[in-house]
């Protein structure tokens, strides 16, 4: 039955992209490339006590605006070194949203709100621990979200967008995710920065605890201080704040500093 219901999640969530109308057209693309680094990660596994992680992670990242709406896809490959559990892992996310101002061809503006959205998100992760057994243990997942986005116009953000989703989980049970995303520009002293990054937050249901996340960025172009002038090289820190990391019902919170390295192809 589960195999039928992810079955029927992947086919909703194809169609959601396959709707977008025949003439459809690119306005605006992204890639990006990340290298971020922190020793300071919250293995959520371990709830006797507070045990930190190095990790580090590697992003492919595009972004991109169409006729249709816009789409988000990332992966992350995670280099965990932490002494418990030392493992790689890969992490990945599609998130495609069709506006129905655009598909519709109607002002669906109102106040602050300029448009709103179907919005959907595909998550996929694989890993593997390395734990001094015979074999390693290995995890894996494919969650599928559904839901309704809103796109505002506000005051100095190039970017303010929030989502309610309904999350069919493959491993937990099913949960509402509340999402958002938001991007300030701005100049210091010629110095072009970048304040962007997202909060999410889920329900709490029988099997794990309602979890929050913000993880905000901070970057300076330095790039065209190199003589990079058709693209950005990007350097700054991100904060990972996360209350029952993964759901996991724990006394301590992550509060992470990462480095970062960002430069966009």
């Amino acid at each position: 039955m589960k195999q039928l219901k992810t079955l029927a999640s992947a086919a909703a969530l194809s169609a959601a992209v396959v709707a977008a109308p025949a003439q459809a057209e690119q306005f605006w693309a992204d890639n990006s490339i990340t290298v971020l680094h922190s020793a300071d990660y919250l293995n959520a596994f371990n709830t006797a006590e507070k045990e930190t992680q190095e990790i580090t992670v590697m992003t492919l990242e595009h972004v991109s605006g169409h006729s249709w709406g816009d789409v988000f896809t990332f992966v992350d490959r995670l280099n965990n070194k932490g002494s418990t559990a030392p493992n790689n892992e890969t992490y990945a996310e599609l998130s495609p949203r069709i506006s129905l101002g655009k598909t519709t061809g109607s002002d669906l503006s109102f106040g602050p709100i300029k448009d709103v959205l179907l919005a959907g998100t595909y998550e996929f992760s694989s890993n593997s621990f390395d734990v001094g057994a015979p074999d390693e243990l290995g995890f894996s997942q494919d969650n599928y979200l559904y839901g309704v986005g809103l796109d505002w116009e506000l005051p100095g953000f190039a970017f303010f967008q929030t989502q309610v989703f309904y999350a069919d989980n493959e491993n937990t049970k099913d949960d509402v995710q509340l999402t958002v995303v938001y991007g300030v520009p701005f100049a210091v002293a010629g110095v072009d920065f970048m304040f962007d990054g997202y909060i999410d937050w889920s329900s709490a249901e029988a099997d794990h605890a309602s979890d929050f996340h913000f993880n905000p960025q901070l970057r300076a172009d330095v790039g065209k201080f190199m003589g990079i002038t058709k693209s950005k090289l990007e350097v700054g820190i991100e904060y990972s704040y996360w209350n029952n990391k993964f759901g996991v019902k724990n006394d301590e919170s992550e509060s992470a500093v990462s480095g970062l390295i960002k430069y966009h192809l």
